[in-house]
């Protein structure tokens, strides 16, 4: 397995988190924030306990975390889909399934690519992503500062402040992959894993903190809160900030089912040794098939217990072992 920067293995994940925000179903409130940061402060420590035991994986985990990383790239797929009437993706005259296939068939070739090059170049170009991403959301957010109508953020909100909790839980996508991939991180362990949720926490405050005063006045009418605040928010006067969003959200995107992608490819290899090619095109076709059966469904509860139970699996299964081995 390559060795990465704990500033890589944070940004990398921290994608696949700013992502499944821009992908948020249903209204928010200030509970919203405050269930999300609840939710990424006992995953910090669930994985604090984790880094500190070792990153490599029994094999029972391994399967575990494949059928997680083959679920969560079904569910990405299915955000991708749901977002398209917010955000206009063409696809010539293509509705429906077909245009969903054209959407994934596109996305897949990229992550196909992506897996060929290995985790270390796709580190490097997801700190490029990362960056990109939170300078948007910054110039968002002093736009949401200066533009928006701030006694919007206490608004009520009728959802508590535990289904809060367990959205913020269904939104973490990237804990199976923290967990395969934590490992190959270069130094402290438990240094890089705290650097990835102090990058989470401020993400998440960050997009609470521009959705909230931007878009609390109509938050009834819209069913993707931060894509509605990413349209409304205008800074500058000659460019339209959502052309902006629309490269930053498909760049996302693709990023997000690449992790997926390498991190099931990894552990099937792990898995069975011999299965050396092909690995990540049967991932692939594996996620498309997993987001049709799922795509009519609303999974947020399930979404939330697969993320606690990855959560409570990994130390459990973790080897007090330094290396995992060459990938």
């Amino acid at each position: 397995m390559n060795s990465i920067s704990k500033y890589q293995f944070a940004a990398l994940l921290l994608i696949t988190d700013l992502f499944s925000l821009c992908c948020l179903r249903g209204g928010v409130s200030i509970v919203t924030l405050w269930g999300m940061l609840a939710g990424t402060a006992v995953q910090f420590l669930g994985a604090v306990c984790f880094a500190v035991q070792g990153g490599a994986l029994k094999k029972w985990v391994q399967v575990f975390f494949l059928a997680y990383a083959v679920f969560c790239g079904g569910a990405l797929f299915v955000s991708l889909w749901r977002t398209r009437d917010a955000i206009y993706i063409p696809y010539e005259e293509s509705r429906g399934v077909w245009g969903s296939l054209m959407t994934a068939g596109l996305i897949a070739l990229v992550c196909l690519y992506a897996s060929s090059t290995g985790i270390k170049s796709v580190t490097r170009a997801a700190v490029i992503a990362a960056v990109l991403a939170l300078l948007f959301l910054s110039v968002d957010l002093v736009s949401a500062v200066f533009n928006a109508e701030w006694r919007n953020v206490s608004l009520p909100q009728e959802r508590s402040f535990l289904r809060e909790l367990l959205r913020g839980f269904g939104l973490s996508g990237s804990l199976g992959s923290m967990a395969v991939w934590l490992d190959s991180v270069r130094g402290d362990k438990s240094c890089a894993v705290t650097v990835y949720f102090a990058a989470k926490a401020m993400a998440v405050t960050a997009v609470m903190l521009t959705v909230l005063p931007v878009v609390g006045g109509i938050m009834t009418l819209t069913d993707f809160p931060v894509i509605t605040a990413a349209q409304l928010s205008q800074p500058f006067e000659a460019q339209r900030i959502d052309s902006l969003f629309l490269v930053v959200f498909s760049v996302l995107a693709v990023f997000s089912v690449s992790l997926q992608v390498m991190t099931g490819a990894y552990l099937l290899g792990e898995l069975f040794p011999r299965f050396q090619r092909w690995r990540s095109l049967t991932v692939i076709a594996l996620m498309i098939g997993a987001s049709f059966v799922i795509s009519q469904r609303e999974l947020t509860a399930v979404r939330a217990c697969a993320a606690i139970a990855a959560l409570l699996i990994a130390p459990v299964g973790a080897k007090k072992s330094a290396a995992i081995g060459s990938g």
